[in-house]
C-alpha cells in the first residue's frame, strides 16, 4: 500500500499543479480577442492604430491584470503603475523600457498587465471602450504544458492621442 501511494501521490500533485495553469479565464494569456496581433494596426470594432513598444514578462512578479491601460505620461504615473510589482524586478524593467521609449508628438504611451499565468503573450490588440484604452493579449499559439510559477506580462504601446480620449 505504501509503495502504491508513493508512486501515485507525486503524479497527482503534478496534475494538480499543471491544472492550475490550464485555466483560460478572464485576465489570462488564453484570451483570444479574435483579431491579429500585428502592429501597427487599425480597423473597425473600436480597434485603434498602435505600435507595440514591448512586452515584458517576469516570473512571480505579482500585479493584477487589467483590461484598461494606464497612461504613462509622467514619472508619477509610471511609479504608480510599477508599485504593484514589489516582488520582483519587473518594475525596474518597465521603468527602463518607458525611459528608453521616444514618444512622438501626437502619441501617448500606455501600459497594462495583460496576463498572469503559464504563458507569455508577445502580441496584443488595442481598442477603445469609451475614453479608455484597452490592451488585450493575443492567445499564445503553443501554450506551455508545464507551469511551476505564474508569469506576469506587461505590454507597453503607443497610441495616437486622439484615440486615447
Amino acid at each position: 500500500m505504501g509503495r502504491l501511494l508513493g508512486s501515485v501521490l507525486p503524479a497527482l500533485l503534478l496534475v494538480t499543479a499543471l491544472g492550475a495553469c490550464a485555466d483560460d479565464g478572464p485576465g489570462e494569456a488564453g484570451r483570444d480577442p479574435g483579431a491579429s496581433g500585428a502592429s501597427p494596426t487599425s480597423g473597425g470594432n473600436g480597434a485603434v492604430e498602435f505600435e507595440l513598444v514591448d512586452t515584458i514578462t517576469v516570473t512571480s512578479a505579482g500585479g493584477e491584470v487589467s483590461d484598461t491601460a494606464v497612461p504613462l505620461s509622467d514619472d508619477a504615473a509610471v511609479q504608480s503603475f510599477v508599485a504593484q510589482f514589489s516582488e520582483s524586478d519587473l518594475g525596474a524593467q518597465v521603468e527602463d523600457a518607458v525611459a528608453g521609449t521616444d514618444v512622438p508628438s501626437g502619441q501617448e504611451l500606455y501600459g497594462a498587465v495583460v496576463a498572469i499565468g503559464c504563458d507569455a503573450p508577445d502580441q496584443v490588440t488595442v481598442t477603445t471602450s469609451g475614453s479608455d484604452v484597452v490592451i488585450t493579449p493575443v492567445k499564445v499559439p503553443s501554450p506551455k504544458s508545464e507551469c511551476f510559477a505564474p508569469m506576469t506580462t506587461v505590454a507597453l504601446v503607443l497610441v495616437p492621442t486622439v484615440a486615447a480620449g
